[in-house]
């Protein structure tokens, strides 16, 4: 009787490992939507080398690999940094002579040592000074890396955390208005705590995040209760942003098993939950986007998930209800008054594959924000045997995303984190990077093309983070902002991209900044940088009209 219960066990389990294998398979080989896009819209790319190959310790570390775009020296051109892991050193490339090189000595870019893991970074300017700053999270907290004249010089900053939780992903902002950043921490469980991957019900399971309010002189402490903002959930990441246009800084936070949460800043040092699509349902919503996808002067939000890789009924974990569960892509598009609407179906993305992070940016300059995808998953033994291509998604007039990667040339056959995208050879088109996990990160120059562009550059100041900029031409408004925190335990860069197709004019450029001042600067210069850092950095709360002559930097 014994080997017969044996002999059945041994074929479920069989089945099982085939239905899994099934799964992967299918989604290594699909391409989910028959979609076509014309050859003229799809952005062509040639790679370039960049020497770096994250190091992973499984038993320890979260499998997340942190990056940054940071420019160092202020010429308008972006260094990287990459978060190294345990017994491994972080290190910082900048684009010469058609390549990457380590410029980690150059830039005094200390050593954290062996046992400790960078998990999460972010660019700002601390410390006012004109240069931007790094923050690091890693199992013993933050560490500021102070950037002077193009050298770093760290300092280890008191950090509110429970000994149970790690910091994972990063972002910053003024939230009250006070002239310094304030800090919100994701965090997630020691790896050595974690139980599971699929627990949701379990409401006592998981870390807690922190925001830091920053009482000055290098000084932050824990607001994260008398907020509102306290819960027990493994997060990987949050943003800092004004949703509903009051000019307060609202936020966006990321739960792993669990839901995207959206908080509204009331002012007063308080935030207040909104309902949205996914509010008391459950998903996977790992990676962030941050843009204004359709154009309509409103952030939105997509959000990655588990996708069509696994069995629902294995992925669905411990949930009673499955009617609660949602494995597809999201997108939320924002209607206003914190109003939200997934439009994943709509635009042709809920049907992709497991997913990390995730970035909008308009990559063909067509005036039209496409989507980076990082997929793979380095502790899932089946994407050992079947990799997926990692997504590179090019918004169509329409409104729905075209999958481009092979023809792009920039699948990606590593285990991905998450892309970073900055015109690293300044043609006015954006370069990508695939940040890799246990694996080579991958660098690509975008071979350009004939459209127009405008590049407005805000720097890192305490007045940049979060600030919107809306572009105006004869037929179309852009809007983008200038968010940290984008992707997944990553930071996007602070040259903000604005295709403009084959409009040769642009009528305004309007910045509105953190502490409420408003740049406005009529008939810019097209296919030119138009550099803000120094207005932006101004104190003095006032309308300031800027001569374009004084900022341009034509190309």
């Amino acid at each position: 009787m014994l080997k017969k219960i044996l002999k059945y066990t041994g074929i479920v389990i069989l089945l099982l490992v085939v239905l899994v294998l099934g799964f992967f398979w299918r989604d290594s080989v699909s391409d989910k939507y028959n979609i076509t896009i014309e050859d003229s819209k799809i952005p062509l790319f040639e790679d370039v080398v960049i020497d770096f190959k994250h190091q992973y310790n499984g038993d320890k570390s979260l499998p997340i690999a942190p990056s940054a775009l940071i420019d160092i020296d202020n010429d308008n051109i972006d260094e990287v940094f990459f978060g190294g892991g345990m017994f491994q050193e972080d290190a910082i490339f900048a684009y010469r002579d058609n390549k990457f090189v380590d410029i980690s000595s150059e830039v005094n870019l200390q050593k954290k040592g062996s046992t400790l893991t960078t998990v999460g970074v972010v660019s700002a300017d601390f410390d006012n000074n004109g240069f931007t700053d790094v923050l690091l999270g890693r199992e013993d907290g933050l560490t500021i890396y102070y950037n002077t004249d193009g050298k770093f010089t760290a300092k280890k900053i008191d950090t509110p955390i429970n000994e149970k939780s790690t910091p994972a992903g990063l972002t910053v902002g003024d939230i009250d208005k006070d002239g310094d950043l304030d800090i919100f921490m994701a965090t997630y469980l020691k790896k050595e705590l974690m139980e599971g991957q699929t627990i949701f019900e379990d409401y006592t399971y998981g870390s807690t995040s922190e925001l830091l309010l920053n009482t000055g002189n290098e000084n932050f402490v824990s607001i994260t209760k008398e907020a509102g903002l306290d819960y027990v959930h493994n997060t990987f990441q949050g943003v800092l942003v004004d949703i509903d246009n009051d000019s307060w800084l609202d936020l966006v936070v990321v739960h792993d098993t669990g839901e995207a949460r959206t908080y509204k800043n009331n002012g007063d040092l308080t935030y207040t939950m909104k309902p949205n699509p996914l509010t008391k349902k459950f998903a996977y919503p790992m990676g962030l986007a941050v843009g204004d996808y359709n154009n309509d002067g409103l952030v939105d939000f997509m959000f990655s998930n588990t996708g069509s890789t696994l069995p629902r009924a294995i992925a669905k974990g411990d949930i009673k209800d499955a009617s609660l569960f949602n494995e597809k892509w999201i997108l939320f598009k924002n209607e206003g008054n914190f109003k939200f609407t997934d439009t994943a179906e709509e635009t042709k993305i809920a049907d992709y594959e497991f997913s990390w992070g995730c970035t909008f940016a308009d990559m063909n300059n067509d005036g039209l924000q496409d989507l980076m995808v990082a997929e793979n998953y380095v502790d899932f033994a089946p994407n050992k045997l079947f990799k997926l291509p990692s997504r590179f998604l090019v918004q169509k007039e329409d409104g729905t995303f075209a999958p481009t990667e092979e023809k792009s040339g920039v699948v990606n056959p590593y285990y991905a984190i998450t892309s970073l995208v900055s015109d690293f050879n300044q043609d006015g088109y954006l370069d990508m990077i695939w940040v890799n996990i246990d694996s080579p990160s991958l660098a690509y120059i975008n071979k350009g093309g004939t459209n127009n562009y405008l590049q407005v550059d805000l720097g890192e100041s305490v007045n940049a983070q979060g600030a919107k900029v809306t572009v105006t031409t004869p037929t179309r408004t852009l809007t983008d902002w200038l968010v940290s925190g984008e992707g997944l335990a990553s930071d996007q860069t602070a040259l903000l991209q604005f295709g403009l197709g084959k409009e040769s004019t642009v009528l305004n450029i309007k910045v509105l900044l953190a502490d409420n001042r408003e740049i406005s600067i009529d008939n810019p210069k097209i296919n030119s940088v138009i550099d803000l850092k120094p207005q932006v950095k101004v104190q003095v709360a006032q309308e300031i009209d800027v001569d374009t002559e004084t900022i341009e930097e034509s190309k």
